[in-house]
């Protein structure tokens, strides 16, 4: 049995995923205890009017227990399977609702539970300490009770996610981190004792070294280091030592030692390298750059083709608004070649425009070639993840159009009944006049 918790800040989506499902599964509302209302979705968002009054923002609490396929539990089981997770997470007296989503294909279902953690009576939230752990323990309890399957609090022969250190060294040296770990796992479990892996580790192009501070360590062909721990093969060091007890720690080389046979014997290089790692950050600064530069480009073409402002004219020994004379004014003789020259710079000009528009499309769609080949391809799953997104965001929209309203009317309500009271004493004493 494995359950898992979450809490939760948005009661509307919560109760809309916990009477739909996912795809291919059917949904069934199985009790509703403790709210002030019988529909799950008023009753949510009356905890979020008295979430209110509190600083919890965090006023529900969910979790979604799971058996393997196969292992069916009746209805007063899992009944008893919930009011285990309650009193082991001190959510006793608490609301809760439960769901079951049941697989259209296998008719396999799992279970699904809310928790209000407002206290009604004090308007305070329950806190939820270890709430992981507590829930490990509540299902090793229920296996125990309920005769089911025997799970482990940790996954076996999972090669773990690397530490930040790992990740930063993997990126300054462009090596796919994890397809080197579980190399190095798989050279692991291949081999029955240390030359058998040292051996096994050199035909994959890695090197077997020793350590400053961990006693084995393993290099890449880029001169990485991997510790040689839990998070790679799964077992203690205690358990990793006496499985490498045939070596000598003295006769395998240092870090700088492996690193430079690597570089003179070219290990590795016979075969294909692993796949370089992608860099999020770098692509994404390729991107940038060459927008920027796209829209320097443009810029400067732009300008070419901005018709330069009239040169200034000396007069007197001086340019035109410097304080000079005005230029004399000759009424009588008229120069006829200037309305040609005033043809000539509108015809120049709209040519300047039409040039300018015709290069910002040009560089518009310049850039717009850069954006599609640095953005990735939607493949149709993520296609169907944002369209998904999207009805969520509106339905998300929908709802809490409802709880404000719903809270407008509440507010609404409480102020006429306040005036009612306040103007019923007053209508008595009229009355009494009368």
């Amino acid at each position: 049995m494995i359950a898992k918790g979450t809490t939760h800040n948005d009661g509307a989506k919560l109760a809309r995923y916990m009477t739909t499902g996912k795809a291919g599964e059917r949904a069934e509302l199985w009790q509703l205890l403790g709210f002030a209302a019988g529909d799950i979705r008023d009753a949510f968002r009356s905890v979020h009017v008295m979430a209110e009054a509190t600083r919890c923002e965090q006023p529900f609490f969910h979790v979604q227990v799971r058996n393997p396929d196969g292992e069916e539990l009746s209805r007063e089981q899992w009944r008893q399977v919930a009011d285990r997770i309650e009193s082991k997470l001190g959510l006793t007296d608490q609301p809760r609702a439960i769901c079951f989503h049941i697989d259209e294909k296998t008719g396999h279902e799992h279970m699904h539970i809310a928790f209000s953690r407002i206290n009604g009576d004090t308007l305070t939230a329950r806190p939820l300490p270890f709430f992981k752990e507590r829930l490990k323990e509540a299902c090793r309890e229920l296996e125990k009770t309920l005769d089911l399957t025997r799970v482990r609090n940790e996954r076996e022969g999972l090669v773990k996610a690397p530490t930040r250190n790992e990740l930063e060294q993997a990126r300054r040296l462009g090596v796919d981190i994890n397809h080197v770990r579980q190399t190095i796992r798989d050279c692991f479990e291949q081999s029955d004792n240390g030359r058998s892996f040292e051996a096994a580790l050199a035909d994959r192009g890695l090197v077997l070294a020793q350590g400053d501070r961990r006693a084995f360590v393993v290099i890449d062909h880029e001169g990485g280091i991997h510790a040689l721990g839990k998070r790679i093969l799964g077992i203690t060091t205690g358990q990793t030592r006496d499985r490498l007890g045939d070596l000598d720690r003295d006769d395998l080389p240092t870090v700088e030692q492996a690193r430079g046979f690597i570089r003179e014997q070219g290990i590795g290089r016979d075969k294909p390298p692993p796949e370089r790692m992608r860099d999020p950050h770098r692509d994404e600064m390729a991107w940038l750059d060459a927008l920027a530069k796209a829209a320097i480009e443009k810029e400067k073409v732009e300008r070419r083709f901005v018709e330069p402002q009239a040169r200034r004219q000396p007069v007197d020994g001086r340019e035109k608004g410097q304080g000079g004379a005005p230029p004399p004014e000759h009424p009588k003789g008229i120069d006829r070649s200037a309305p040609a020259r005033g043809k000539d710079t509108l015809k120049t000009s709209a040519l300047g425009r039409g040039a300018e528009r015709a290069v910002g499309k040009a560089l518009d769609s310049v850039a717009n070639v850069f954006e599609s080949l640095f953005a990735p391809a939607l493949t149709p799953e993520q296609k169907r993840e944002s369209a998904e997104r999207a009805r969520e965001h509106a339905a998300e929209t929908a709802d809490k159009i409802d709880l404000s309203r719903y809270l407008s009317d509440r507010e609404q309500a409480s102020q006429r009944q306040e005036q009612e009271r306040d103007t019923s004493p007053r209508r008595q004493r009229d009355e009494r006049d009368r």
